[in-house]
This record gives C-alpha cells, structure tokens and sequence, in this order.
C-alpha cells in the first residue's frame, strides 16, 4: 500500500506565497514609480503656498496695469505660473491656469470677491480681483510634476509583467495537471504500460503516486482475471472431450442430443472466450487479403440449419480487404443471434451500396423477432452482457459473441449499428469502407 508522502511544499502554501509575493511586488513597484516622480519635489525657489504678502508683491512688481514683459520676467525669477485677464490683456505662462469664463462655471467663483480660491477639480485655483481685470495663481502641487500618461504606461507595463510572472509561476504549479489527465486518459482507454512521472513533493505528487499505484492494482486484477478466464477455458477442453466420446455410448436419443448440445454451447462459449483473449492482446494482427464480401456471407448462411434466411446481393460478386477468417466469425455471430431471437421467422441479410457513399459496402441482418429495448442498445455489444435475463434455453448464447464482433470490425475499421424496436424486430448493419483495413 502507498504510504502517503508528507507535503513539504503545499500547493495552498504555494498559492500563498505565490500572491503574497505579487501584492509586494505590485505595490512595491508602483510606489518607487511614484516616489521618483514626485519625489523630486517642486523647483528650486518655487514656493508651494501663496502667502498674501506674495501675491501682493507680484501684482505690484507687474504694475497696473499690467506689464506683460514685467510678468514675465517675475514668473521666470520666482518660478511662478499665473494668468493675467484685463482689458485689453490676456497673458499667461501656463495654458493649463483656467480663464475667467471658466472660473465662473465653479460654485466657489465669487463675482464680489476680492481674494478667493475657485477649487476645479479638487484643485487650488488663487483669484485676484485688480480695478480692471484678474490676475489668477496656479499654486504649484507635486502632483504637477507626473505626466499622468507615462504613470499610467509605467502602471500597466508592471502589472503586465507581474500578470506574466504569475502566469508562469502557476503554469509551473499546475503544471502536473496535465501529466495526470493525459495519463488518466490513457488508463480509461485501457493502457496500463504508461506511468505517470511528476517529480513533486506535494498534493500532486501524492495523486500522481496514487493513480499510478491504482493502475498496477488495476492491471494486476484485469490480467488475474485474465489468466484465470483462459485456464479455465483449456482446463475444460479436456473433461468435454471426454464427456462427448461418453455420450456416444448413450442410447436414448434424447438424453444423447441434449448433452450433444450442451458440449456444442460449452465449446462455442471456450471458443469465443478465447478468440476475445486473441484479439484484446494480439491487435492489428489480421491476415488481411481481398476477398469477395458476397461470396463470403453465402457460405456462412449455408452452415446454418435454419433455411428461411432470405438472402439479397446488389452484386454479384464485390471484393473488399478483409480476414476472411475473422469477417466469418462476424457475420456467423451476427446471423446467430437473429435466427434465435427470430422465433421461427424470416431473418434477411442484404449487401449493397448507398448512392450517396459509394466508397462504403454495406451488410444488412434483419429478424423480425422481438427487438431490443432501447436502454439496453448501447450495452450489447459488452462482453458477458445478455439481453435475455431469464438464460431461457432455446436462446443461446453467453454475451460473448457481440463483443468480439465489435472487436473485430474495429481491426478492420469497419462500423456497426443498431436498430431495433420492441415487438418489431432488430437490424444489424455492417459498413466496410473500401480498400481501408488495419494490416
């Protein structure tokens, strides 16, 4: 039995870590982005507040009213960005200082004031009311120093690369994942060879471990009841030889043909057993040949004691690739179970083509006996599965013989359908497509 691994490295540790990590990152990056910038401070000389005393300094040095050339020799000296409206004038050294006009759209705007702020957009704007105009003050805010777009590019650049680190990091955590579908996938599909390797020492490493564990217990029951299957089969060979040479020393007819046909039922059911056995681990091993389809089913039917099996060909004679030995078994199988479960009545077998596939040669067995329910149409074809629950029998047969078919037609790449409906009969059709076989 597995001993469970103790997990050193969790995955929800993993996990963890893995975001704990990237909020650190985030956050750290960000900040020194922002730190740089605003970091810097305002420039040198520059004052960050407009005492009154300044505002009045400036207004005076430009005069009034004002002198343009002397506004901007101040602006330049004290590194002050301010707007000047009155008659006649209209100068600023920052485009950015909103006009009167605009000014007047604010609810702090005041048309009676002499010295107030107008906030626009959670910003300070400083209004000077002159005898014929406005001088307005942008007051300077380190927030004037960031260009909002290169934060914004500088923003996205790391949370994308943050974004692809931890693409990466849980690619390389749920990176097993896959190794395990693809091996449970392999597994359901009845490969057992395949083992699953994930070099980890967590919750993945563990079911790794465990599903491959699983496998060989798996593989290990399939193929004891394998074995067990096949011996016994050849074991009964022996005590049925000598059961029919002891049956013909029987004088009642009665007993004699009743035992005859409880051998012929037994060996029947050892030799599909094995032939099953053949072809679960001897596939793709076909002789493959071209043989005439037609000529093939006729010889099957006339190995059948029952004669009313209505037989009809589009052809003469249609040559396909084929093991012929294999293709017998088939349609002997196929016939066989439309003859018992007919109940006396007509079984047809017909072979033709269809106008619109003519690369396909198709093969009909019909009976007309009591159909098969609808739920139980997906599992006929499993093996040891009986549609007749009751093992009345005057119906033969052990389950056997539908599963081979369907093993043997997909060697060949051939299909095979059902129809049928309850009281009304059953139809097995057989699609070959031409020149196409597993060799």
């Amino acid at each position: 039995m597995l001993k469970k691994k103790n997990n050193r490295y969790s995955i929800f540790i993993k996990l963890m870590l893995l975001f704990l990590v990237f909020i650190l990152l985030a956050n750290f990056s960000i900040g020194f982005i922002l730190s740089r910038i605003i970091g810097k401070g305002p420039p040198q000389g520059s004052p960050e507040r407009f005492p009154v005393p300044v505002q009045k300094y400036i207004i005076s040095r430009i005069g009034d009213p004002p002198d343009t050339n002397l506004a901007r020799r101040v602006s330049d000296e004290l590194q002050v960005n301010f707007r000047i409206e009155s008659s006649g004038i209209s100068w600023t050294n920052d485009e950015s200082i909103p006009d009167i006009p605009r000014l007047r759209e604010e609810k702090d705007f005041r048309s009676d004031g002499q010295n107030f702020i107008v906030r626009l957009r959670g910003r300070p704007i400083i209004v000077n009311k002159t005898d014929d105009g406005y001088i307005i003050f942008s007051p300077f805010m380190p927030r004037d120093l960031i260009n909002e777009t290169n934060v914004v590019i500088a923003v996205v650049l790391i949370i994308t690369i943050l974004a692809v680190m931890l693409y990466l990091a849980l690619s390389w955590i749920f990176g097993p994942i896959k190794k395990l579908s693809e091996g449970v996938e392999m597994i359901s599909e009845g490969n057992f060879d395949n083992t699953i390797i994930v070099n980890r020492k967590d919750e993945l490493g563990n079911l790794a471990a465990s599903i491959n564990e699983m496998k060989e217990n798996i593989s290990s029951m399939i193929k004891s009841k394998e074995s067990l299957l096949i011996d016994v089969s050849h074991e009964l060979r022996s005590p049925l030889t000598r059961i029919k040479l002891a049956n013909e020393f029987i004088d009642d007819p009665k007993i004699h043909n009743k035992i005859r046909d409880d051998v012929k039922e037994m060996e029947l059911m050892i030799t599909e057993l094995l032939e099953t056995y053949r072809m679960d681990h001897e596939q793709g091993k076909f002789s493959i040949e071209k043989a005439d389809i037609v000529k093939l089913i006729k010889d099957v039917i006339s190995k059948f004691e029952f004669k009313d099996i209505q037989f009809s060909s589009q052809f003469a004679e249609k040559e396909i690739f084929i093991d012929r030995r294999k293709i017998e078994t088939v349609f002997r199988n196929i016939i066989d179970n439309a003859v018992k479960y007919s109940e006396g009545r007509t079984v047809a077998v017909d072979i033709y083509e269809r106008d619109e596939n003519r690369d396909s040669v198709f093969v009909s067995v019909k009976d007309k006996g009591r159909g098969i329910e609808e739920e139980e149409l997906g599992k006929i074809f499993e093996p040891f599965y009986r549609i007749d629950k009751s093992r009345d029998k005057k119906i033969r047969g052990y389950g056997l013989g539908l599963s081979l078919v369907k093993k043997i037609l997909e060697g060949h790449n051939a299909e095979i359908e059902v129809k049928s409906r309850k009281n009304e009969g059953t139809e097995f059709i057989v699609t070959f497509k031409k020149g196409i076989t597993n060799k």
